[in-house]
């Protein structure tokens, strides 16, 4: 769609820059990993109406699926992977 589009557009430098760095500092799998673990939270907070979390946790999951289209269109399996597999350096 046209929305999608503008949306590709006025985000490509964001995350360009984001496939560069990643590697170093593991941004992508760490948002993966606090989203992940926060998931169980979810059911608890549709039933206690707490719309605050779940808009977070659903902006959460636009960003990460937004990225993981840049990141999959750009680059083979293997680099992917690498990108999951960050470990911090001493």
């Amino acid at each position: 769609s046209a929305d999608l589009k503008l949306l590709e557009e006025a985000t490509i430098s964001v995350c360009k820059s984001l496939v560069e760095k990643n590697p170093r500092t593991g941004n992508l799998g760490a948002l993966v990993k606090v989203f992940l673990s926060r998931t169980k939270e979810l059911k608890i907070s549709a039933e206690c109406q707490n719309h605050l979390f779940i808009w977070q946790a659903h902006n959460a999951l636009f960003i990460i699926c937004c990225l993981l289209k840049v990141f999959i269109s750009q680059m083979s399996e293997e680099e992917l992977q690498l990108h999951f597999t960050y470990e911090e350096k001493a």
